[in-house]
């Protein structure tokens, strides 16, 4: 099976650049721990007044805080994907001027981790500080026998802001037709790069 990392990539799309008042602070965004009775209720994001032309939404939109920030869209195809250790924290998007733009989009939580990274074949730089985590990688070799082959959507263990999915999950985006996101073949994947 192949695995592929997950991106939100557009070049004309909106870009948020912070969450919502009263979010978890940001490092917890990425621990892929439950957050849903940390995060504000009704809480609104607004396009970045740094991309002040960037206005268009996409299924995945483009941000500057590392999270996955999707349509209810995506939520609803993996839910038909069987994808179930996602939490879909809903906000309100606005445009750059905190005029409401759509209800329906909210920050996919990806829960848990797998032992995707094989740390003696890859290229990577730990973490000077934790020593645990990786701080940079530009050759991913993935430890194929250590994952499970039922779990679509997976948090990197030792890269924990690092987003994998499955082909099955790929194949399910693609025939949707969803839309501002780029799957990067995981095998030789560099972070350099993305």
């Amino acid at each position: 099976m192949n695995y592929w990392v997950l991106k939100a990539e557009s070049a004309d799309g909106a870009v948020i650049d912070a969450l919502p008042k009263g979010s978890p602070e940001n490092w917890k965004m990425h621990k892929g721990e439950r957050l849903e009775r940390q995060f504000p209720l009704g809480g609104k994001v607004s396009f970045s007044d740094h991309f002040p032309d960037r206005r268009k939404l996409y299924d995945f939109v483009r941000n500057t805080l590392g999270v996955l920030l999707v349509s209810s869209r995506v939520h609803e195809v993996l839910k038909e994907s069987r994808v179930d250790n996602v939490e879909f924290l809903p906000v309100s998007m606005c445009d750059h001027q905190w005029n409401p733009v759509s209800q329906e989009y909210g920050v996919l939580n990806v829960l848990g981790s797998q032992e995707v990274i094989d740390m003696e074949k890859s290229k990577c730089r730990m973490d000077r500080i934790t020593k645990k985590e990786i701080a940079r990688l530009s050759n991913l070799v993935v430890a194929h026998a250590r994952l499970d082959p039922d779990v679509g959507l997976f948090r990197a263990r030792n890269m924990l802001e690092l987003i994998l999915m499955s082909d099955r999950v790929h194949e399910a985006f693609l025939g949707a037709g969803l839309t501002g996101f780029r799957a990067h073949p995981a095998e030789g994947f560099s972070d350099m790069f993305a």
